[in-house]
């Protein structure tokens, strides 16, 4: 099975979807405030897929995962014009975290994310793009990357999204990420994964009372 084929196509998938999804949502009809759940504070919940690969000199290395999100948004909105918005906290926990070497044996791990900060544009009532900063640490079956080094490694990166609401407080949900992997000299040594990119498409639930 050709791996990095089918990340490809998943990630294009992704993008298509995301475009596809955002031309239906500003011909919509804006009958309701559909982002609501955004705009003050409250709680919402997701499930999401995607993978990546390694850039650079670890183009051989590529990640699929598969998890369950819970944030909370912890503002009101704050500022004005195009950068208006709310500041919002999540934590990811991923039960399916793997990372596939060419030549080497595939790490199938479990992966948590306890800080991600958001920042979410509210100017829109259905399409609300988002910055993002998270950090975490995965647990892998083998060593990552091959050699001396550790089965647990530490996450950290950044990027942005945007959710694309469907119906009130229900969005899908895409990312796109850039991630560095390194075991903080916990192995005799760290090569680590400096740079990788990872898209993943999810469903949220945003909770309103």
């Amino acid at each position: 099975m050709k791996l990095r084929g089918i990340l490809l196509f998943a990630l294009c998938s992704s993008i298509f979807f995301l475009l596809g999804s955002s031309a239906l949502a500003q011909t919509a009809a804006p009958a309701s405030d559909d982002a609501a759940g955004l705009r003050s504070e409250h709680w919402d919940f997701g499930v999401f897929l995607g993978g990546g690969s390694g850039v650079g000199v670890r183009t051989n290395v590529q990640m699929f995962r598969g998890g369950v999100r819970i944030g909370r948004v912890m503002t009101g909105e704050l500022g004005r014009g195009w950068g208006k918005g709310t500041f919002e906290l999540d934590g990811e926990i991923t039960p399916v975290d793997c990372v596939f070497w060419s030549g080497y044996k595939n790490a199938y791990g479990f992966g948590v994310t306890p800080i991600d900060m958001k920042w979410n544009f509210t100017s829109g009532k259905r399409l609300v793009p988002f910055v993002e900063a998270a950090g975490g640490f995965l647990w892998s079956t083998v060593n990552i990357p091959p050699g001396d080094t550790s089965q647990i490694n530490f996450t950290s990166g950044g990027g942005g999204g945007m959710h694309i609401f469907l119906k009130p407080d229900r969005a899908l949900t895409w990312t796109l990420r850039a991630v560095h992997i390194s075991n903080a000299s916990l192995g005799n040594h760290n090569p680590g994964v400096n740079a990788s990119v990872q898209a993943s498409l999810g469903y949220t639930w945003f909770k309103t009372r």
